[in-house]
């Protein structure tokens, strides 16, 4: 069976938790379309939970909660969360190549930084995976990493915009990291069948090092 991620997470998830609240782009790409509508009813999966911030999130808001990641501590740690506070949500733990959620299952799929981490032909046959499982006119949120983050030609390059081995910045010591232009998401998103919605650049500083994030919206149709 295929894998994608990195041994490292396991170790990371094993030793950190971190992340205990939900992204503001998470929370209004959510408040937009689905506040509105009967939650129950709505089915989202969080792509890569990793401690389970939004997982808890979508939860909380009601929403027909589903949740997968490559690590077992980071889907033990999610359930601990969920637990805490008497939420439920259907976790597995699962690899992004090979899930195994039937085909136009979800209302919308939430990757916040997750599928980045993976060379090329990785990132594609996942995001090919999220366009299977998604209902039509599902929508997808994912946010990557942009070249001007700190870190981005660093490390140890595996091919064209991926590097693995960071030595410093908010990538470092986080095993594959792929970096993205606007129009190289817009084209892999496209060349899937996705309609491209809204493209939103996030950019800020982390202790003096500039992070650069591209926030997608696309939609299957």
């Amino acid at each position: 069976m295929d894998s994608s991620m990195d041994k490292i997470w396991e170790d990371i998830h094993k030793t950190q938790i971190w992340g205990g609240y939900p992204a503001e782009h998470v929370i209004r790409f959510v408040a937009r379309n689905y506040y509105k509508k009967n939650r129950k009813n709505i089915k989202i999966l969080d792509f890569g939970c990793g401690c389970g911030s939004h997982t808890w999130f979508l939860a909380r808001e009601g929403f027909d909660t589903y949740a997968f990641d490559g690590s077992h501590y980071a889907v033990k740690n999610a359930e601990r969360k969920l637990t805490e506070e008497n939420l439920l949500a259907n976790f597995s733990v699962s690899d992004g190549l090979n899930i195994g959620y039937d085909e136009n299952f979800f209302d919308a799929v939430i990757d916040n930084v997750c599928i980045y981490a993976n060379i090329l032909q990785n990132i594609e046959k996942m995001y090919r995976n999220i366009y299977r499982v998604l209902k039509k006119n599902g929508k997808l949120l994912t946010v990557c990493f942009g070249k001007r983050t700190y870190g981005y030609g660093h490390g140890k390059k595996l091919e064209e915009d991926t590097f693995t081995d960071i030595t410093d910045g908010p990538l470092c010591r986080r095993g594959v990291s792929h970096f993205f232009e606007e129009d190289s998401i817009r084209e892999i998103l496209e060349s899937i069948g996705f309609r491209v919605l809204f493209i939103d650049t996030i950019l800020y500083s982390d202790r003096g090092n500039w992070v650069q994030q591209y926030a997608v919206q696309a939609q299957k149709v």
